[in-house]
């Protein structure tokens, strides 16, 4: 994937402080602990514009928090989104950090617990579907009488226009392995918002605005190569939550790292997903087969 393009800054009249506490806003307490600190701690955070409130409010009942333990001891908490829901099943995307075994990167915890928090604070116990620790994503289910909200996605294109202004015409293309999904052109310099749930009560909504970098990853705590950069500042809490564009729709995957944010396309995840549903397997056979860049 290539990108050309000309750094165009989005100005909005819009753009304000908020007045008063907005019920599923996110808000920080300077007293939290350190994994649990929410996205407030970094001032760009802090004041919200119209756009980037509506965005998160569109999907933030599919975006849920995740905690792991092994008998009594946490392991891990992050964040994930709802991306599929059949019958009892529900389906939450999330990082493989949620299971990953702290002196073996490639082995799941022993006696692993997990527990999901929704938007309503309801909170259940989730089995583990699917892991795959070289893309650093995981498949939570969880089983619920009724159906869950599913966060619509929206499938990065590959070929990106060279002047950003040429995409303000530009139609949207439909993704073909979800009807609820369109395409996206993403380019240098957009804007786009990184959320997660906080893992008490209340549950606030987080939500950390930024713009999408042409940088590549060079951290060493993941290993894939088809990770991008973001200047969205997200605490870890948020780690494996989504990365949407203004119209609420999920364009990645969200992972937490000292100084900076990356995120996985959701090109990436969503084929992860569609194949193992279809043949039960994932592991590297997809890189294997090119199915994946």
């Amino acid at each position: 994937m290539s990108f050309h393009g000309i750094r165009r800054e989005r100005v909005t009249p819009w753009k304000r402080a908020p007045k008063a506490h907005r019920p599923d806003v996110e808000r920080e307490s300077m007293n939290n602990k350190p994994k649990r600190r929410r996205f407030y701690l970094y001032p760009q955070n802090r004041h919200l514009d119209a756009y980037t409130n509506r965005a998160a409010l569109t999907v933030s009942r599919s975006v849920v928090s995740l905690e792991s333990y092994s008998g009594e001891e946490m392991i891990f908490q992050c964040s994930g989104t709802i991306v599929d829901s059949v019958d009892t099943c529900n389906i939450i995307l999330t990082t493989a950090s949620l299971l990953r075994c702290s002196t073996n990167r490639n082995s799941v915890v022993d006696n692993i617990k997990v527990i999901v928090h929704l938007f309503d604070g309801r909170s259940f116990d989730g089995h583990i579907e699917s892991y795959d620790f070289h893309y650093n994503i995981a498949a939570i289910k969880i089983q619920l009488d009724t159906l869950l909200p599913v966060a619509s996605l929206a499938y990065l294109n590959d070929s990106i226009v060279i002047d950003p202004s040429q995409l303000q015409g530009s139609e949207k293309k439909s993704f073909q392995l979800r009807p609820h999904s369109n395409s996206f052109d993403l380019f240098p310099g957009v804007s786009i918002i990184a959320l997660g749930r906080l893992n008490r009560k209340p549950y606030d909504i987080m939500a950390a605005p930024g713009e999408f970098s042409i940088d590549r990853c060079h951290s060493g705590d993941f290993y894939c190569k088809e990770l991008f950069m973001t200047t969205c500042k997200i605490t870890i809490c948020g780690d494996g939550g989504p990365l949407i564009n203004h119209y609420g729709k999920i364009i990645g995957i969200c992972f937490y790292a000292v100084g900076s944010s990356v995120f996985l396309p959701i090109n990436i995840a969503s084929i992860w997903w569609e194949h193992h549903k279809k043949y039960g397997y994932v592991g590297s056979l997809l890189l294997e087969c090119g199915l994946l860049y």
